[in-house]
């Protein structure tokens, strides 16, 4: 029973009675201590066993549990899922050593009281009484025996060895008998706490946690929505000026010019060309410029034969297409003057400046998410370390001192 009540202090020293429930920590911490002590027992009878204990309480007619109902499967899969968590936060360090013989041989060697049965009978209730409070988890069993001996004999008016002091040879100080001593006595004025009010209190607790753990899911999602909506379509809720629903200021026809001309050089020219969709070459002919494949042309009629084409009219039809191509391209070279020329370059350079800042801002924002998430693991590494001594403070400081 103590070394499970340890456990159980171990376990919640570090976790929370509102997410975990402490009824099934409970059966899992005896469960455990059972397989430590060399005396296992079954779950079925640590279940049978809090289920009597639970009609006791409510005063009903206890009745013994249905084993093939769901009610104890499931009792059954939490005691082993709450007995696996446990030994993960323990991290299987499940040593735990009691003063119970401490007291024993300083009262009987040291100080020569084994023959009062009073003195020691008292101390080793205060010490079973203290393992219902936190001081195994700040004291080691050599300082809560000599505390638990130093308040039974001030209780009985018995004189104990000062010059020296007596509680020195086991690495234990006058002030830390005091502080141990005011806890178990502290404890001695609490009042009996009521199960209902502290279920009641617990559960009340345990819904606010849920709502509150619901709130932040939801918020962060709508922010990742509100993210992925101003990365899509430049829409922000904040700043409606980046909307493209808001309204956008009046342009001089100059300004549109260097716009149009922008848009061309970052998209490459319309119609997928660079030159402004115009053709220079003079190899290419303007019906290409529509479709990058043309149709094949029939060499057979209806029945199957051959076609037969004069020369003149295919003559004439070479004449028409060359001077097709010389008006188009006439208008184009008319069209494009040195303005034009000066204009593009400048917008083509404002958006390559453009293009670098974007590519700024997406290396520092990757770069602030990885500080993130190293001060994340930082401080995942900082609790894990804190936990680990806490557990190596509790159950292995005390090895090298009784000898």
């Amino acid at each position: 029973m103590a070394t499970a009540q340890i456990l159980f202090h171990r376990f919640y020293l570090v976790k929370s009675l509102v997410i975990h429930n402490y009824e099934h920590q409970a059966m899992a911490a005896i469960f455990l201590a059972a397989k430590i002590e060399e005396h296992p027992r079954r779950i079925r009878d640590v279940i049978n066993c809090f289920h009597h204990i639970k009609q006791v309480k409510d005063k009903k007619t206890p009745s013994p549990l249905d084993f093939t109902g769901t009610l104890y499967v499931k009792q059954k899969n939490d005691v082993i899922k709450a007995e696996r968590r446990l030994l993960k936060e323990l991290g299987f360090c499940v040593h735990v050593k009691y003063p119970h013989k401490i007291i024993i041989i300083i009262l009987s060697l040291m100080l020569e009281q084994s023959q009062n049965t009073e003195l020691v009978q008292l101390s080793w209730n205060f010490m079973n009484d203290s393992l219902r409070s936190d001081v195994f988890m700040r004291y080691t069993p050599d300082q809560i025996g000599c505390a638990c001996i130093w308040l039974s004999a001030r209780i009985k008016k018995i004189c104990l060895p000062e010059n020296p002091p007596w509680y020195e040879l086991l690495d234990c100080t006058r002030d830390q008998c005091e502080e141990i001593s005011k806890t178990i006595l502290n404890f001695y004025c609490i009042p009996r706490p009521n199960a209902e009010k502290l279920e009641r209190a617990i559960n009340a607790a345990k819904e606010a946690y849920e709502l509150k753990k619901s709130f932040n899911e939801k918020s962060k999602r709508d922010l990742k929505e509100v993210k992925k909506l101003e990365s899509a379509s430049n829409f922000s809720p904040i700043d409606p000026s980046k909307n493209k629903d808001s309204p956008k200021p009046k342009m001089s026809p100059g300004s549109m010019i260097n716009n149009k001309l922008s848009k061309l050089a970052e998209n490459g020219g319309s119609e997928g060309h660079k030159n402004g969709g115009v053709r220079r070459s003079k190899h290419h002919s303007p019906r290409r410029r529509y479709s990058p494949v043309s149709p094949p042309r029939r060499k057979h009629d209806r029945y199957g034969r051959k076609k037969r084409r004069s020369s003149s009219d295919s003559e004439s039809n070479s004449l028409v297409r060359k001077r097709k191509h010389r008006s188009k391209r006439r208008a184009s070279s008319s069209s494009d003057d040195s303005s034009s020329s000066t204009d593009s370059e400048a917008a083509r350079e404002e958006a390559r400046k453009r293009k670098h800042e974007e590519k700024k801002k997406l290396a520092d924002q990757r770069k602030l998410q990885e500080k993130i998430k190293l001060l994340e693991k930082e401080k995942e590494r900082s609790k894990k370390e804190k936990h680990e001594k806490i557990l190596r403070d509790s159950g292995k400081e005390h090895r090298h001192k009784v000898r």
